[in-house]
């Protein structure tokens, strides 16, 4: 690391998350719809790279240079000279994601429909919870 892990944490956070954050209000100010789909292109691009990343920072973060690299990736999504971004998009995330989207879509159903069955299943014992609570409060309001 020749910056230091603080620096190139703060210029990442600006490079990867806070630049593209700001071009994304400007995007969203604007009548016209294709910089709000590039940027919709960085935004997913760049979340399944985070979502990985977080599960392999424990190996990856010994490369030399990893951080800066890191750094040189988010400029390289979303630098319209290069357009990273896009081409991760077009060539391996859009096909891959097409090629999965049933699976994906039946899975995130199933989990949503037992994030369901465990929130009323939550809800019922909070009720029982707070009526039980109820009842010794009243015991212990009779006896004083």
């Amino acid at each position: 690391m020749v910056f230091g892990k603080t620096l190139t944490g703060i210029v990442q956070g600006i490079v990867g998350f806070l630049w593209p954050a700001y071009k994304s209000f400007k995007a969203i100010k604007t009548e016209e719809k294709d910089d709000d789909t590039e940027l919709l292109i960085y935004w997913t691009v760049a979340g399944f790279f985070s979502f990985f990343e977080y599960w392999a920072d424990f190996i990856v973060s010994w490369f030399p240079f990893y951080y800066e690299l890191k750094i040189v990736f988010f400029i390289w999504l979303q630098n319209p000279y290069f357009n990273g971004s896009q081409f991760l998009w077009k060539y391996f995330l859009m096909p891959f994601l097409d090629s999965k989207e049933k699976q994906i879509d039946e899975g995130i159903s199933g989990m949503v429909s037992k994030g369901k069955v465990a929130i009323e299943k939550g809800s019922e014992y909070g009720k029982v919870a707070l009526d039980e609570a109820k009842t010794l409060k009243k015991r212990i309001q009779k006896d004083d």
